[in-house]
């Protein structure tokens, strides 16, 4: 009986070091888990007009291309860099960029039995992406930017978006700044022309 009872408590001393060990190791586990924070200021852009939402939304659709996922089967496939690049630009709108997805939120909002304009746009380009993600490939999280085009309590139609060369200032790349500056351009043009008469 002794024999028994002096394993046994060798046994429990065992599963209570390693009980112990395996609590602090997941306690170490739990520091390595927090995220790392980073705090950066956007600039955000609300821009107004009493042009009505379908015409805001037809003459940005107007301006955008339309990006063909299988583009990407290509880059497996032995194809040519070039080829592809030129695949790619004849994917582009006149505003050098195209709509990776769309997303009506007004739609959405009829499961509440409201009546809603609100339109979400992923809007980019591939090769733009790659100008930044080259120097830094943290850059693809803001890749494609967001546009959102809504119908306001004020009755007008807004068309939103954050500033690219604010949201990929983080980053702290003067190559990524620097195209970062183009897209700001390629989207003001892209808005305005939108909301012209």
């Amino acid at each position: 009986m002794t024999t028994l009872s002096t394993h046994g408590a060798a046994a429990l001393a065992v599963l209570a070091i390693l009980f112990l060990a395996v609590f602090q190791a997941a306690g170490s586990d739990e520091g390595a888990l927090k995220p790392g924070v980073t705090s950066s200021t956007v600039t955000h852009l609300d821009f107004k007009s009493s042009k009505p939402f379908a015409a805001v939304t037809a003459a940005l659709e107007k301006q955008l291309g339309h990006f063909d996922p299988e583009i990407g089967k290509s880059f497996s496939s032995g194809s040519n860099p070039a080829e592809i690049e030129a695949k790619i630009h004849a994917m582009e709108g006149s505003s050098g960029l195209m709509i990776f997805a769309v997303r009506d939120h007004g739609q959405l909002l009829w499961l509440k039995g409201k009546q809603a304009l609100g339109r979400q746009y992923e809007v980019g380009n591939p090769l733009v992406a790659l100008e930044m993600t080259q120097h830094d490939l943290v850059a693809g999280e803001y890749a494609p930017l967001r546009i959102y085009v809504y119908v306001g309590e004020d009755k007008l139609t807004h068309v939103d978006y954050d500033l690219p060369s604010s949201v990929f200032a983080r980053l702290k790349s003067r190559q990524i700044d620097e195209v970062a500056k183009g897209l700001d351009q390629k989207l003001e043009t892209l808005v305005t022309t939108a909301l012209k008469d």
